[in-house]
């Protein structure tokens, strides 16, 4: 045999070897998912130890700066961070998997606060979201809606279509505005807040769910 002949069959069986390795990592099932979630839970409680708690009054005082980030790519992409308050007390503490896909739309999302525990599993275009090992519902990134998992009605809404701040409403109810998320916020920590305001009368399950919504564009609004 030619050295040709066995370079391409050497080649051939190293491209083998890539694709077994990263077939899995394709659109991944729940059973992958699942195995993935435990690691990188891990990997962000040890990130987490130090978490300032985030108290209603407090979610104004989120910020999009960052600290502690990684970024890994092999097959798939992984970045992992602690985003801060304006005043660079770490309060969130986040893992970001990037599967393979055509369109780079399936991904893994694990956040804790001090008091809250996140999963997002974004996949076949809607973004199933579960806080506290309780299933939250489907949030749909486009249109900013957010589906009960229990009644599958919407029961919130970001609304995207405003030119400045995005209004957050639960039931109907303005609970909030978000900034608009992404773009440059230069270095004044005030310009880098993550809410242009929230009212401070939110039930425990309103402030789970704005926390879900708003930790959900937190990350992605980072991830480039």
């Amino acid at each position: 045999m030619g050295i040709l002949a066995l370079s391409a069959i050497i080649m051939a069986g190293a491209g083998f070897v890539l694709f077994a390795q990263s077939a899995p990592n394709y659109k991944p099932g729940r059973k992958k998912v699942q195995a993935d979630l435990k690691r990188i839970r891990d990997e962000v409680l040890e990130l987490s130890a130090d978490l300032a708690p985030v108290r209603k009054e407090d979610l104004e005082l989120i910020s999009t700066r960052e600290t502690q980030r990684t970024v890994k790519k092999w097959f798939v992409r992984n970045v992992k961070a602690v985003f801060t308050s304006i005043f660079e007390e770490p309060v969130i503490a986040y893992y970001h998997r990037h599967y393979l896909s055509s369109k780079k739309k399936d991904s893994l999302i694990f956040a804790k606060t001090s008091r809250y525990e996140f999963f997002f599993w974004q996949h076949r275009g809607e973004v199933q979201i579960v806080v506290n090992e309780q299933p939250l519902g489907a949030y749909d990134e486009a249109g900013g809606l957010l589906t009960s998992a229990r009644t599958k009605k919407v029961i919130a809404k970001l609304d995207k279509t405003q030119t400045e701040g995005m209004p957050m409403l639960i039931q109907g109810k303005l609970v909030g505005r978000m900034a608009k998320l992404g773009g440059t916020s230069g270095k004044n920590p005030l310009s880098q807040r993550v809410f242009e305001f929230v009212i401070n009368d939110l039930s425990p399950e309103e402030e789970a769910i704005v926390l879900a919504v708003a930790i959900f564009e937190m990350v992605q609004s980072k991830a480039v």
